[in-house]
């Protein structure tokens, strides 16, 4: 990767990443978890096609820690739309599968951590279909499970989820295009809230800035 790629890549994973800090702002909008988990999807295959440059790879990836904490964060809130789902449907056994907080999540050794995470995305998958009216969308538990395959890649082992609309052998320049497009769509999305929500719309062009 050049210097203008790395540091068009580093305003697209500073943006995801605000759009993941900022999760309970936007994802009532539909659209908008769709555009942002093609985002992160291309973010993914960049990764994989930058896998045998070292230095990029690195930054692309980022540490285990740090895809620990992302994912964390995304299976926290949606544990809790789990959870009030299984609260209403008086599930007692998903209930208690459902009830994990962040800290639950980073106590867990890798290997634990792994394994819960992993049974926590196939709960969400198997009951994605009832859960609509919670706001629940497959989109979102796509964007996390491409955050756990980064985990899986980081120790070294296979990618327990294939997500259907990754191809292979891109080029790197037709990904970042490809990108674009997704964060041109979130632009137009994102627009609603420039008065409504200033100090949100503020902060996400600010993350949609490159810098340098």
């Amino acid at each position: 990767m050049n210097k203008r790629q790395i540091k068009k890549l580093e305003m697209m994973r500073s943006t995801n990443t605000y759009l993941d800090s900022t999760t309970a702002t936007w994802s009532a909008i539909p659209i908008a978890s769709s555009y942002k988990t093609g985002l992160a999807n291309i973010i993914d295959q960049i990764r994989s096609s930058a896998e045998d440059q070292e230095a990029a790879q690195v930054f692309i990836g980022g540490t285990l820690l740090d895809i620990k904490q992302r994912i964390a964060e995304k299976l926290d809130i949606l544990d809790d739309v789990l959870e009030a789902y299984a609260e209403d449907t008086e599930n007692a056994e998903l209930l208690a599968q459902a009830s994990n907080s962040k800290s639950d999540y980073l106590r867990l050794t890798n290997e634990e951590f792994e394994t819960k995470a992993s049974n926590v995305i196939d709960l969400l998958e198997s009951h994605v279909a009832n859960m609509a009216d919670y706001g629940l969308t497959q989109d979102q538990i796509d964007d996390a499970k491409l955050d756990f395959g980064s985990y899986q890649d980081q120790r070294g082992m296979p990618r327990s989820y294939k997500i259907a609309s990754i191809s292979a052998t891109q080029s790197i320049e037709t990904l970042m295009d490809e990108g674009s497009l997704y964060l041109e769509k979130l632009d137009r999305v994102m627009k609603r809230f420039k008065r409504s929500n200033q100090s949100f719309y503020t902060g996400y062009l600010s993350a949609r800035t490159i810098i340098g």
